[in-house]
């Protein structure tokens, strides 16, 4: 059988080592190949999606992702898997397999194979179509946009506070609240969030992954 893998991380030996400890994971020999392009196309063939992605991406719309196959595994590699709020994930992302970086390689392994037993012998599927209406997803107000915009074009909080004729309190008070709704901790991984999304997409809470 050969077992399709989308992998998010390039890393040459990264990539070397999963497809080892999947093909050891699962209870039948297995070829493993990956797929070099993440579209729908390449997602509704993949037997597995390894992604290792900053956290507040797992909590905006994926579109691609609903053409994932009914007995696919979703994997996500994490320094920090406590962050991660599952309940208030897309509904696409439910079905989620963390995996912490220090994690052994039998936990790996264990963790893997647990994964492909539910969604392969049990035949659970975790998404189905239509599920998209009831998804709770983050959503930003317009005013926070505008924040956000000046950020982006790199104004201090208090040139921000200027331009918008608010105090300087309520704009650390729209940074803060936007920082809760993707569990962001930090202005490094604030400013890094602001610099890699678009405005339109923060608006749509669709990221264009394709």
């Amino acid at each position: 059988m050969d077992i399709k893998v989308i992998c998010s991380d390039a890393d040459f030996y990264f990539k070397n080592g999963i497809s080892k400890i999947i093909e050891d994971a699962l209870p039948t020999k297995n070829k493993i190949s990956f797929v070099d392009k993440i579209n729908s196309e390449s997602i509704s063939q993949a037997d597995f999606i390894i992604i290792n992605a900053a956290h507040w991406r797992l909590y905006m719309c994926h579109p691609a992702y609903r053409f994932r196959k009914k007995s696919s595994v979703l994997i996500l590699f994490t320094d920090d898997d406590s962050n991660i709020s599952s309940e208030k994930l897309p509904v696409c992302y439910q079905s989620l397999t963390c995996i912490s970086q220090t994690e052994t390689v039998r936990n790996v392994k264990y963790k893997i194979a647990k994964a492909w037993f539910l969604a392969n012998e049990l035949n659970i599927s975790y998404y189905r179509s239509g599920d998209c209406i009831r998804c709770k997803l983050p959503r930003i107000s317009l005013i926070q946009l505008r924040v956000l915009h000046h950020f982006k074009k790199g104004d201090t909080v208090h040139q921000t506070a200027k331009y918008l004729g608010v105090s300087v309190k309520t704009v650390y008070t729209h940074k803060y609240n936007i920082m809760r709704k993707f569990y962001i901790k930090g202005d490094f991984l604030f400013y890094s969030f602001i610099r890699h999304v678009s405005l339109f997409e923060l608006y749509t809470g669709s990221l264009n992954d394709e």
